[in-house]
């Protein structure tokens, strides 16, 4: 918790005990409450929202049948996390899988989703009274050129979708990667954690190409608008929300191992770019607090671009995760120990009336613990500190609102 968050507790306290009168000990009245100690920003005025939850992604999981196994759903439970976004590959079958092209070890295609699977994950999520709110289709698509192989796969992803829907899912994310997610250091944490991170290489430049070779600035952009302008209608008509997770890391220099990525330079007009081609709530994010700030200069900017992004309406989820440093020089900590103010983050949402899930990523590994592969322990820590920084915010609202209405 950071100094000034700790102090509005104080204060936020104090203010909720009430004043006894004709007492030799009473002592002076509470402090006041006012609108700065609980505003993040100056015009965004304090709201209620009791929209915002913890989620779970398709990573963490117990076992090895899957996330909406028994073993898996008892564990959220546990958390009291009822909202889960599964992995559409999950549901397709290892046959199926073959008869698609693969980019790399990185790239490996879901091919047609499985609708009974689909509602057979739903199923054993409302059985446990929980959602299956979300799915996380695979980003081959990026990797293809035009041509008829891309267009069958634009068809498959549309007919994704549709099933998607029809399994009572809300919405469908994705991750634009034409290369690996980029980590190359680790360093040891609290505890006997392990943190890990990145730092652009000096000799970048001379590093090799992956499998999808040079891609280009407009030829990347050229791939997202045919993308969009095809799957965004589909979505509209089905009622899927579309979320795009900003490539990791964000802000790289053009020309990375071969690839112009999308959100690479200027990342704040990268998002703003891609939001706008297909200017619809259907085409949003997966909102990432890490990547953001690995791209952007301070918690002010990122605030503000996760404000506007949440006022059009465009983002769908969040993946809520903490980092110490900087762009491109970077190591992912525990969610209260990194330099982002994640209760402001919150808060913005609280204010903007977001509805939505926060999902903990990229968890610090615990080396000694080889009983735990998966991190459940450290994500169980996250999800602990997110429902704590949700009914934080909450309180604040409630005693500011709740002040101005007597």
């Amino acid at each position: 918790m950071h100094r000034r968050d700790f102090t509005k507790s104080l204060i936020g306290s104090a203010a909720a005990v009430p004043f006894i009168t004709g007492s030799a000990v009473a002592g002076p009245p509470p402090p006041s409450i006012s609108n700065h100690a609980f505003q993040v920003m100056p015009d965004l005025p304090v709201r209620r929202n009791n929209r915002i939850r913890a989620g779970g992604d398709y990573w963490i999981k117990v076992g090895t049948d899957g996330l909406t196994s028994r073993e898996s759903l008892d564990y959220f439970r546990r958390m009291d996390i009822r909202y889960l976004t599964a992995k559409g590959g999950e549901t397709v079958s290892a046959a199926e899988n073959a008869l698609h092209s693969r980019f790399g070890d990185f790239l490996q295609p879901d091919g047609p989703w499985s609708l009974d699977r689909l509602k057979a994950m739903q199923d054993d999520c409302r059985a446990a009274d929980m959602i299956l709110e979300g799915i996380r289709m695979d980003s081959s698509y990026i990797a293809m050129k035009p041509g008829p192989e891309r267009n069958r796969y634009l068809d498959i992803i549309c007919e994704n979708i549709r099933k998607a829907s029809q399994a009572g899912v809300a919405l469908v994310s994705y991750h634009w990667t034409m290369i690996p997610i980029q980590r190359n250091r680790s360093m040891a944490g609290r505890g006997g954690s392990t943190y890990h991170g990145f730092k652009l290489e000096d000799d970048y430049k001379d590093l090799p190409e992956t499998a999808v070779g040079r891609v280009s600035h407009d030829d990347y952009w050229s791939r997202i608008e045919v993308f969009l302008k095809r799957v965004v209608p589909v979505a509209r008509e089905y009622g899927i929300r579309l979320a795009c997770h900003p490539f990791d890391p964000g802000g790289l220099p053009l020309g990375y191992r071969g690839v112009d990525n999308w959100n690479a330079g200027d990342f704040v007009k990268a998002m703003y770019r891609y939001e706008s081609i297909v200017d619809d709530v259907h085409n949003g994010f997966t909102y990432d607090t890490a990547v953001a700030a690995g791209a952007l200069d301070g918690n002010d900017q990122n605030l503000k671009l996760l404000r506007t992004l949440c006022e059009r309406g465009k983002v769908a989820q969040i993946h809520f995760r903490n980092i110490r440093g900087k762009r491109n020089d970077f190591m992912e900590t525990y969610i209260d120990e990194g330099d982002i103010d994640m209760s402001d983050c919150v808060r913005v949402l609280r204010d903007t009336g977001w509805e939505g899930s926060l999902l903990p990523d990229h968890v610090p590994d615990v080396m000694d613990n080889p009983g735990d592969p998966r991190k459940l322990r450290s994500y169980a820590f996250a999800f602990g500190y997110i429902q704590g920084l949700i009914s934080s915010v909450s309180r604040e609202a409630d005693m500011l609102l709740g002040s101005k209405a007597g």
